[in-house]
């Protein structure tokens, strides 16, 4: 599983990064021979499109390695690192066509861009949006929060060149200063991208839960053990695509640690099992006490 993962994950980022190389190739040409800062801009952005799904691939491929002595709970947490850096790429991007822009409105230095800007910009759009359903479909198989960050990278390198048509556009008809206008405000897309991507990196690597859907679902599977009178305690959080989980049951105090111990292991395999994104289940076992003590307890008809 953990290897038709890794290899649907890597076939979707080799379709990009050559679909970026040519369309950034494209778009450079189309800049510089329409002399369009906008189009050159967005070229720009593909470029950063090329290093973050360079930078996805490497993410994938160390994530799927197995837990090993120095990373004993496995490498998932690779995605959220690649992620991050896709976001820093989208940042220093979008600051740089920004500042480029605002130099060349407030040098006066706005000139009419050649029609083959505008078609670039048409054909941009309608690839990327393709890319970009193609690998968001493909992240949310797999669960990768990677292959996610990259395929809104595609979005946004979409919204910019969307901008870009119109800004172009607009300059044609006259009114120059559309152009980097347009570049301008195709950067503010960008980092909001930017920031977005970077916010969901760091809440995984910061252990956070797992959604409350899936909490109360993990709730419902452990309340369903046989023998199973109460839950003390019951925390998630994420790692990389997968999820841990620790869980306190309360069970009959009068059985024997053999007992307790078989409840504990039927808690964690039927988690497993119907959860397919849950990685482990640390089960502790606690004695149920009478009603006065255990809220639980009024659901349970077995004596303690």
């Amino acid at each position: 599983m953990k290897d038709a993962r890794y290899n649907a994950g890597q076939r979707v980022n080799r379709v990009g990064l050559i679909t970026n190389v040519l369309l950034t190739l494209l778009k450079l040409i189309a800049g510089f021979v329409s002399h369009s800062t906008a189009m050159i801009a967005d070229a720009m952005e593909s470029v950063s499109d090329i290093l973050t799904t360079s930078i996805v691939a490497l993410g994938l491929k160390i994530a799927n390695k197995p837990a090993d002595q120095g990373h004993p709970y496995g490498h998932e947490k690779a995605e959220a690192i690649a992620a991050k850096f896709v976001a820093g790429f989208l940042l220093a991007a979008g600051l740089a066509i920004g500042w480029k822009a605002i130099q060349r409105l407030i040098a006066g230095n706005t000139e009419k861009p050649g029609i083959l800007a505008l078609y670039a910009a048409v054909l941009t759009i309608a690839v990327k949006e393709m890319l970009f359903q193609y690998t968001i479909y493909a992240a949310r198989k797999i669960n990768s929060t990677a292959l996610k960050a990259n395929a809104w990278h595609y979005r946004s390198d979409a919204l910019t060149s969307l901008v870009s048509l119109i800004g172009i556009g607009v300059a044609r008809l006259g009114y120059t200063a559309a152009d980097p206008v347009a570049a301008i405000l195709g950067t503010l897309f960008i980092l909001k991208m930017a920031y977005e991507i970077y916010a969901r990196s760091i809440s995984e690597l910061m252990d956070s839960s797992a959604p409350p859907q899936k909490v109360e679902a993990i709730r419902q599977i452990i309340l369903s053990v046989p023998n199973v009178k109460g839950i003390d305690l019951l925390k998630t959080r994420r790692h990389g695509n997968m999820i841990y989980v620790d869980v306190d049951i309360a069970v009959d105090r009068s059985i024997s640690v053999l007992d307790g111990h078989n409840i504990a292991n039927a808690v964690r395999n039927d988690i497993v099992s119907k959860m397919r994104d849950v990685k482990d289940v640390m089960v502790h076992v606690n004695p149920c006490y009478p009603s006065s003590f255990h809220s639980e307890c009024q659901k349970c008809n077995k004596s303690c």
